[in-house]
């Protein structure tokens, strides 16, 4: 059984989409979008065998969704190799609150960033009408 949903995606995002399926082999934007997911749901599920951080190991979430990405992109074997990795180099004793204090900064700059970047499409998109 198969079943419909709807999506919203932006003009620009959408021509991205539709250049990319045109340069590669979908039928259609239902194939691409699928593919797409199924794909992203792969790269950050954890693989079979693969363990979980112990309990008593207590990490910010962030850093967590981190090691899990790294593990994903196989850069890591496992999450027993990740921690092993991470403290042999001393990256697990950085102070956690600082490391989200700068987290928060930085999303803080990303958002502005982010705000100019909007502010420029719209600029361009009356330039462009004129």
């Amino acid at each position: 059984m198969e079943s419909k949903i709807s999506l919203r995606v932006s003009d620009e995002d959408l021509e991205i989409i539709d250049s990319f399926i045109g340069r590669h082999d979908f039928s259609n934007r239902s194939e691409f979008i699928r593919e797409a997911a199924l794909e992203y749901i792969s790269r950050h599920s954890i693989r079979k065998g693969e363990r979980e951080i112990p309990a008593r190991i207590h990490l910010p979430k962030r850093f967590k969704h981190s090691i899990h990405y790294l593990i994903s992109l196989d850069y890591f074997d496992s999450w027993e190799h990740a921690l092993q990795e991470l403290v042999k180099k001393g990256l697990l004793t950085i102070n956690a609150e600082e490391v989200e204090s700068k987290l928060r900064l930085y999303g803080e700059i990303g958002g502005r960033v982010e705000s100019i970047i909007e502010l420029d499409k719209e600029r361009n998109r009356k330039y462009l009408r004129r």
